[in-house]
């Protein structure tokens, strides 16, 4: 799809203004090289690859096919397209396979019946069983990238670090707990910018991409994971929740923040409690939020995941139904694996990507659902 004469000129002015916001951050030393293809090891699941069943093709009767039919407006059509050309770029030729036959049914039909009948005819649908089932198997959540206002420079009240990485700079430290990292002046010279709430800083490692909006300005800083110091994570739900301050079964993000906004110094806590650091990269805003798995990309709000990349090649095609008691065909949703993360672990767990802004992280925190996951598999 060709670009707008607008649209590239909107990307011209965004490249020059962050050519300029990046040297003047040049003290920061920030990495913004394009990454590595292969993530990092301390944002995906621990000890290796999953152990999994064999995926064994399922009955096609179950799928509602024609709800995930991508041509219904606009939009959806411009972010399938996306998706689809983000997960081309996968070295795995099977997935590469996969998208290409996908995108062949999309160019083809008009209208829902018939890229029903072309999935059916061209496709199968493959589901992977962990062979030790947990608690988080079946389960779909979402994450989205807020905008947080920041400092460059501490003071009373901006005084939570956003840090560059710390490795290669003091290995030492790169692995130490968030405590002994905060005391640390030597990371001190690594923090990028500086948050005023400490459940913002919180959301910001938790999504692992953010736009930290410099306080009195339009100026912007995309950043994105780049790594971890490797130790253990808590959520600070989970510390407001050992406090009595929610219910930790029923509580949502808004139940969170709400309470971190009343409790400040409890939510400072148990922020301070979370053993595990992110740390971040300053990104180009062309590519942003980059993909994680994949040569380049970026994540496309309604169409990108995360999973266990162990388990999907990075560009997978999943299919995602909600669970039902009943028997009759359930609608789809199509994702593609364009992202991984240290608890997305397993074959039947994902997170949804819903884009950028409070509103998509709003959306996002109310995303809870128990979920059948499926690999969409174009035939031999």
């Amino acid at each position: 799809m060709k670009k707008s004469a607008r649209l590239l000129a909107s990307r011209l002015c965004a490249s020059i203004a962050m050519a300029a916001l990046l040297t003047s951050l040049s003290a920061c030393a920030v990495n913004t090289a394009t990454r590595s293809s292969a993530p990092e090891p301390t944002l995906t699941p621990p000890g290796g690859p999953r152990a999994t069943t064999a995926a064994q093709s399922v009955d096609l009767r179950r799928f509602d096919f024609a709800s995930a039919f991508p041509k219904r407006d606009l939009e959806r059509r411009v972010a399938f397209l996306a998706a689809c050309d983000v997960s081309l770029n996968s070295t795995d030729t099977d997935v590469r396979q996969d998208v290409s036959a996908l995108l062949a049914a999309y160019r083809e039909a008009n209208d829902p019946a018939t890229f029903a009948r072309l999935l059916n005819e061209r496709f199968e649908v493959v589901r992977t069983e962990p062979t030790t089932p947990t608690a988080t198997d079946g389960l779909m959540t979402g994450y989205a990238t807020p905008l947080v206002s920041v400092k460059m420079e501490p003071d009373e009240r901006f005084r939570f670090p956003i840090y560059a990485d710390l490795r290669g700079f003091d290995d030492a430290l790169a692995t130490a707990s968030r405590r002994e990292i905060l005391a640390s002046p030597k990371a001190r010279e690594r923090a990028i910018a500086w948050i005023d709430d400490p459940f913002a800083w919180a959301l910001v490692e938790t999504n692992g991409t953010a736009i930290l909006r410099i306080a009195g300005t339009r100026k912007d800083i995309p950043v994105s994971r780049i790594a971890t110091n490797g130790r253990p994570f808590q959520s600070v739900g989970k510390g407001l929740a050992s406090r009595g301050l929610i219910d930790p079964v029923t509580a949502t993000l808004a139940d969170v923040a709400r309470s971190a906004e009343l409790n400040p110094r409890e939510a400072e806590a148990a922020a301070l409690e979370n053993e595990r650091v992110v740390f971040f990269e300053i990104c180009d805003p062309n590519d942003f939020p980059p993909v994680l798995g994949l040569p380049k990309g970026d994540l496309v709000s309604g169409f990108s995941c995360a999973a266990d990349q162990s388990v999907y090649p990075a560009g997978s095609v999943l299919l995602v139904t909600e669970r039902s008691a009943t028997g009759d065909a359930r609608p789809v949703r199509i994702l593609f694996v364009h992202d991984a993360g240290g608890a997305i672990a397993g074959p039947q767990r994902i997170d949804a990507y819903f884009g950028s802004g409070n509103a998509a992280v709003a959306r996002a925190g109310e995303t809870k659902y128990q979920v059948d996951v499926y690999r969409l598999k174009a035939r031999p």
